[in-house]
């Protein structure tokens, strides 16, 4: 036998092959970067076809098992019904659709926040309320979390973040540190831009329910308060939300220019 009879032998048409695999290959990959942008740059598009009731039946096993673990008191029952009897009130005011509905809960923690989470679900925490000095200040907050039920927001975030997180570690796998870094950017400039639009609903709606704005900026002035004695000093792009100044300074302007006046705040009815 010779020696060239014992040597593979690549098939005449292999360079043909291997450019055919490479320009699928290509392709493929061409498709999911597409896809995967179309979900990050469109999701608010994109998501607002999802019907808001699956939405709801997605989390409310998880909200059953949370009703199921608290034991509130009279106070914390009154409390939450309140909130949610003022949420109702902002909600219409806010001409938020009939399909969407918003369910607020009382979380029993000492610190000053509230958040809005799938399925129009708001979670107000004790501290909060503690540290708002009426109705108006307080009012602004749960407006603001309405405003981003309204938006979708939950879901284009969570949407978002997912994509994102597909993206690079598709491009670099899990231990790339920069696409890393990137991805939780990207999501922290949504993310401000979804502040920024609720804060402008809340300010309207404010304005629409009390005929005034007193406590537009309460909130926002004492967590810069907070941040300041903590010297949590970081530029804006750090930041999942817009530096606390600038968005006092934003609807101090939006109050002029709409010549709208602060009006008399009334007292928490609790």
């Amino acid at each position: 036998m010779d020696q060239d009879d014992r040597v593979y032998q690549l098939p005449a048409d292999h360079d043909q092959q291997v450019a055919q695999f490479t320009r699928w290959m290509l392709i493929g990959i061409f498709a999911l970067i597409l896809i995967l942008g179309s979900l990050i740059w469109f999701a608010d598009r994109l998501l607002q076809q999802v019907p808001f009731a699956a939405e709801r039946d997605f989390v409310a096993p998880y909200i059953e098992i949370y009703h199921s673990q608290r034991d509130l008191s009279v106070e914390e029952v009154k409390t939450e019904r309140y909130l949610q009897d003022l949420a109702d009130g902002l909600a219409k005011r806010m001409n938020i659709p009939n399909d969407i509905t918003v369910d607020v809960h009382l979380i029993d923690s000492d610190d000053m926040n509230a958040f809005a989470t799938l399925g129009g679900n708001i979670f107000v925490l004790q501290g909060l309320i503690d540290a708002m000095p009426d109705e108006n200040s307080l009012s602004m907050v749960l407006a603001h979390e309405l405003g981003h039920i309204k938006h979708r927001d939950p879901i284009v975030s969570i949407s978002r973040g997912l994509a994102f997180q597909v993206a690079y570690s598709f491009i670099a796998g899990d231990g790339s540190l920069v696409l890393s870094t990137g991805s939780e950017l990207g999501m922290l400039f949504f993310s401000r831009e979804q502040e920024r639009e609720a804060d402008k609903i809340a300010l309207v709606t404010l304005q629409n329910y009390y005929g005034h704005v007193a406590g537009a900026t309460t909130f926002f002035e004492q967590a810069l308060i907070i941040e300041k004695e903590a010297s949590e000093e970081a530029p804006e792009w750090m930041h999942s939300h817009p530096k606390l100044q600038n968005r006092i300074d934003q609807l101090n302007a939006d109050i002029e220019e709409n010549f709208w006046v602060r009006g008399k705040a009334q007292p928490l009815e609790l």
